[in-house]
C-alpha cells in the first residue's frame, strides 16, 4: 500500500474492505475501494471519524454545482499513516481546507488519502485539539468560512465590526456560524429568514437571542453590513439588502450563484457570480444612498486557528452540536444526496462511517 511502502500508484483496483461514495451518471452510488491515485511522494491516510453534509455536497450531487469539485470536506480525522515529508505523526486529529491543493480522495469514505508537498499538506489539513469534541470540530471547516465573511465585511466597511450591526438573511448553518461568529468580534447581530422553519429550530437551540431572529421585517436599527448567505442569492433579498442597509454600509455575497447571475436594477448592475467567487468589491449607489457590495468565498489558513479556538470555549456559546439534525451511516448516504439538491430543512446532518 503506497501509505505504508512510499510508493506512488492508483488503488484504483478496488480493495472490499473499504468503502468510499462515488457520483456516478446514475446518482451517487456507494462503491468498493479508494477513488484516489498518488501525485506526490509524502502523503497522509486519515481515518474519518465524523463528518457534516455541506449544501455544496447537496448540490454536485443533484449536478446544481459549478466550479471545482469539493465533495465530501467537511471532515474531523485521526492520520493513522503518513509517508514522505507529512507534517503529520500517527495519532494527530485534523479538519480539511478543501480550497488548498491537495490531491486526496472524498472524505465520504472509511479511509481519506491526500498526498502532496509537505507545504500544500501543511496548509490543507489543520490540527484539531482533542479537547474539542468531534460533534463541534465537524463545524471547523464551515465555521472557518464564517470568519473568512467576516473578514471580509471588515475590509468592506474599512473598520473593525465590534460595536456595528451586522444582519444575515439565511438561517441556514452558513448563516447562523456567520451570525455567532460577528457576535464573538463585538457586533450587535441579527438574523432573518424567509421561512419560518429554521427559525424555530434555531431558537429552540438557545445560541441567538430570539428577538435577534425574525422573518424579513427590517430591523429598528438599520445594520451597517447585510451578509446574504441563504442557499442561492436571490434578487428578492439583494433588494431587500439595499434598501435597509445604511448609507456607506456594505452587502457581502456569500450565498450560491451561477455563471449567468445578474442584478440589474435602478442603475445598479452587478455580475453576481465573478463578484463572489473572485471576491471582488463595488461600490454602488441605490437611490441616493452610496454603499459596497462586496463577495465572500471559501476562506483562509489563519481563519481555521481563530474558529478552533472558539469552538474550545467551554462554555454554551459555541454549542454547535446543538445544531445537528440527525446522524447517518455511509450506507446511508447516497439516499441522503440523492433528493435533488439542497434541503429545505433545518439543522445538519452528520455522517459517522
Amino acid at each position: 500500500m503506497p501509505w505504508l511502502d512510499g510508493e506512488a500508484r492508483s488503488t484504483g483496483d478496488a480493495r472490499p474492505e473499504l468503502r468510499h461514495v462515488a457520483l456516478t451518471p446514475e446518482g451517487p452510488q456507494l462503491r468498493p475501494g479508494l477513488d484516489w491515485s498518488p501525485r506526490h511522494r509524502a502523503g497522509v491516510m486519515v481515518r474519518p471519524l465524523m463528518l457534516g453534509i455541506c449544501r455544496s455536497d447537496y448540490k454536485e450531487a443533484a449536478r446544481q454545482r459549478q466550479g471545482a469539485s469539493q465533495f465530501g470536506h467537511e471532515v474531523v480525522g485521526e492520520v493513522i499513516a503518513h509517508w514522505g515529508k507529512a507534517p503529520f505523526e500517527v495519532g494527530d486529529r485534523v479538519c480539511l481546507d478543501p480550497n488548498r491543493p491537495l490531491n486526496r480522495g472524498t472524505a465520504f469514505a472509511d479511509l481519506m488519502p491526500a498526498d502532496g508537498t509537505e507545504k500544500e499538506l501543511a496548509e490543507a489539513l489543520h490540527w484539531v485539539p482533542r479537547t474539542v469534541s468531534l460533534e463541534r470540530a465537524v463545524f471547523a471547516e464551515p465555521l472557518a468560512c464564517a470568519v473568512h465573511c467576516l473578514d471580509r465585511v471588515t475590509q468592506a466597511l474599512g473598520g473593525q465590526i465590534s460595536g456595528r450591526h451586522v444582519l444575515v438573511v439565511g438561517a441556514g448553518i452558513a448563516g447562523t456560524l456567520i451570525a455567532l461568529s460577528a457576535r464573538a468580534a463585538g457586533a450587535t447581530v441579527s438574523l432573518r429568514n424567509a421561512s419560518p422553519d429554521k427559525l424555530e429550530f434555531l431558537r429552540e437551540t438557545g445560541l441567538l437571542a430570539a428577538e435577534a431572529l425574525g422573518r424579513d421585517e427590517p430591523p429598528r436599527t438599520p445594520p451597517e453590513a447585510i451578509v446574504l448567505a441563504t442557499a442561492f442569492i436571490e434578487a428578492r433579498w439583494l433588494r431587500w439588502a439595499l434598501d435597509t442597509v445604511t448609507p456607506d454600509g456594505a452587502i457581502l455575497l456569500y450565498g450560491g450563484t451561477q455563471q449567468e447571475d445578474r442584478f440589474a436594477e435602478a442603475g445598479v448592475e452587478l455580475a453576481l457570480d465573478p463578484l463572489r467567487r473572485q471576491e471582488g468589491s463595488a461600490s454602488v449607489r441605490w437611490g441616493r444612498k452610496p454603499l459596497t457590495v462586496a463577495g465572500s468565498y471559501g476562506t483562509e489558513p489563519s481563519c481555521f486557528a481563530r474558529g478552533l479556538r472558539w469552538l474550545s470555549a467551554p462554555d454554551a456559546s459555541w454549542a454547535l452540536e446543538r445544531l445537528v439534525l440527525r446522524r447517518i451511516g455511509l450506507t446511508e448516504l447516497p439516499v441522503e444526496l440523492s433528493a435533488g439538491g439542497p434541503k429545505p430543512r433545518p439543522g445538519k446532518v452528520l455522517v459517522v462511517p
